[in-house]
C-alpha cells in the first residue's frame, strides 16, 4: 500500500510538472507571437512612414516644377491630390506655398504633407529665384571670332574660378585650370587641347554636370529696356560718356552733349541706374553705393573698379555694381596698371567681355582679378598663350572670384534667369522634415 501511495505521488508530480512545462511552452509561444506581432506592426509602421515620405517628396517636387512655370506664383494651400506608388497602391499629398519676405529676390517656402494609410509625414523646402548674377560665369558660346576665324577660347593652367559656372556650349580646357564651384555644360563632353590627361587635368573641386539643360541668355528687352525706361533723366546720357566713381559716394561724369565738360562730384542716382543710349562709356574708380550702368553700345574699363567697402572683409558692405552692355565690355589696352581688379557683375548681351584689340596687346600683363561674375553671349579672350609651352604670351592670368552676396541679391534692375524651357531658375536655400 505504501508503494502504491508513492507511485501515485510520483504520477501526480509528473502531471503537475508536465502541466507547468506545457504552460511555459504556451506562454513562450504567446510571447513569441506577441513579439512577432509587434515587430510586424512596427515594420508596417516604418513601411507606411517611408511611403508617406516618398509621397511627400514627390508632391514637393511636382509643386516645385509647377511653381517655376507660374507667373505670378500661386500661393496658399492647394487641394489634396492623389499619388500612385505602384499599381493600385496610392496615397495623397497636400502642399502649401508661402512667400518669404525680406530679400531682393522672390523667395518661397513649400510645405508638403504626404499621407499613406494612417501615417503622415511632412517635408519643406525654401527656394529663392536666381538672377543672372547668381552665375559666376555664364556663356552661350565658348568661341570667339579672330579675324575671319571662329576659334575656341580656353581655360588654361593658372586660371582659377570660384562660384557656379554654366555654358550652353562645350568647355575648352588646356592644362590644369581650377574650378572651385559647380560646373555645367550643355555639351556631353569636354574639348581637351591635348586630348585629356595627363596633359589636360582640370580640377573640378565641386561638381561637373555634362549634358545639362540650357539656360536662356539675357536680351536687350529684359535687361536694357527696363534700365532705359526707369532711369532718371538726369542720369540718362547720349554720346561718348566717361564715368569715374569716387570713394565718397559721388562720381565725375564727362558727357559733351549734356555738359560740355567734366562735372565733378555728381551724387549717385537715387534709384541706382545710369544709362547711355548711344555711344560708348568709359568707367573706372572706387564705388560707394549700389549702381547698374547700362549702355546701348560698348562699355570700356579704363582702370581699376573697386568697392569702397570690400565685401570680402566687410560683411556689411552694400557696394554693388552691374555693368550691362548691349555689345562688348572691353578692358582697354591703355589700362595703366600691370594687375587689374574689377569689382562688378559684367553682362555683354550680344558679344563678349574681353581685352580691346588683344591680338595686338603684346604686353605681358599680370593678374586680372574679377570679383563678381560674367554673363556673355560669346566667350571673350583676356590674353593669349603659347600652345607648345602653355606659357602666357599676352594679357592676363585670370583670378575670378564670385561675389557670394549674389546668391541672394542682384545689382539693380537685373532680371531672373530661366532655363531653355522658359522655367524660372531657383536655388534651394533650406530643406527640412517637420
Amino acid at each position: 500500500m505504501k508503494a502504491i501511495g508513492v507511485m501515485r505521488k510520483q504520477k501526480g508530480f509528473i502531471l503537475v510538472f508536465a502541466l507547468v512545462i506545457i504552460a511555459l511552452v504556451i506562454l513562450s509561444l504567446a510571447a513569441l507571437f506577441l513579439i512577432s506581432y509587434n515587430d510586424l506592426a512596427a515594420a508596417n509602421t516604418i513601411t507606411r512612414g517611408m511611403r508617406a515620405y516618398y509621397i511627400a517628396e514627390a508632391g514637393l517636387a511636382k509643386r516645385f516644377m509647377d511653381l517655376r512655370a507660374e507667373n505670378p506664383v500661386i500661393t496658399g494651400t492647394l487641394p489634396e491630390a492623389g499619388f500612385t506608388l505602384s499599381g493600385t497602391d496610392s496615397g495623397t499629398y497636400i502642399t502649401t506655398t508661402t512667400p518669404v519676405a525680406g530679400g531682393t529676390l522672390e523667395t518661397y517656402r513649400i510645405e508638403t504633407t504626404g499621407k499613406y494609410k494612417n501615417i503622415s509625414r511632412t517635408v519643406a523646402i525654401t527656394i529663392m529665384q536666381r538672377s543672372y548674377s547668381s552665375f559666376a560665369y555664364l556663356t552661350n558660346n565658348e568661341s570667339s571670332m579672330f579675324w575671319w576665324w571662329k576659334k575656341p577660347v580656353w581655360f588654361v593652367t593658372g586660371d582659377t574660378l570660384t562660384g557656379p559656372l554654366h555654358t550652353n556650349d562645350q568647355l575648352n580646357i588646356f592644362g590644369d585650370p581650377i574650378f572651385e564651384g559647380p560646373v555645367s555644360s550643355v555639351n556631353s563632353s569636354i574639348n581637351y587641347y591635348h586630348g585629356g590627361a595627363p596633359d589636360d587635368n582640370p580640377e573640378f573641386r565641386d561638381s561637373l554636370t555634362l549634358g545639362a539643360l540650357g539656360i536662356q541668355m539675357p536680351s536687350s528687352a529684359n535687361m536694357l529696356t527696363p534700365i532705359s525706361t526707369t532711369v532718371q533723366s538726369a542720369y540718362s546720357y547720349s554720346g561718348y560718356t566717361k564715368v569715374t566713381f569716387l570713394s565718397d559716394g559721388t562720381m565725375n561724369v564727362y558727357n559733351y552733349a549734356k555738359y560740355g565738360a567734366i562735372i565733378p562730384n555728381i551724387p549717385l542716382p537715387a534709384n541706382g541706374l545710369i544709362y547711355v543710349s548711344s555711344g560708348s562709356v568709359d568707367v573706372s574708380g572706387t564705388l560707394k553705393g549700389s549702381v547698374t550702368l547700362g549702355c546701348n553700345s560698348d562699355i570700356n574699363i579704363v582702370g581699376n573698379i573697386i568697392y569702397n567697402s570690400d565685401p570680402r572683409t566687410d560683411t556689411s558692405s552694400t557696394d554693388m555694381l552691374g555693368l550691362v552692355a548691349k555689345s562688348n565690355v572691353y578692358i582697354s589696352s591703355t589700362v595703366p596698371t600691370q594687375n587689374l581688379e574689377i569689382d562688378a557683375y559684367i553682362v555683354a548681351i550680344d558679344n563678349s567681355f574681353k581685352i580691346d584689340d588683344f591680338t595686338y596687346y603684346n604686353l605681358l600683363k599680370g593678374t586680372l582679378t574679377l570679383y563678381g561674375g560674367i554673363t556673355q553671349s560669346n566667350r571673350g579672350a583676356v590674353g593669349t598663350f603659347n600652345s607648345s609651352s602653355g606659357d602666357r604670351e599676352t594679357g592676363y592670368t585670370k583670378d575670378y572670384e564670385f561675389d557670394e552676396r549674389l546668391y541672394s541679391a542682384a545689382p539693380v534692375c537685373f532680371p531672373v534667369a530661366k532655363d531653355a524651357n522658359g522655367r524660372t531658375l531657383y536655388r534651394k536655400v533650406t530643406w527640412s522634415e517637420l
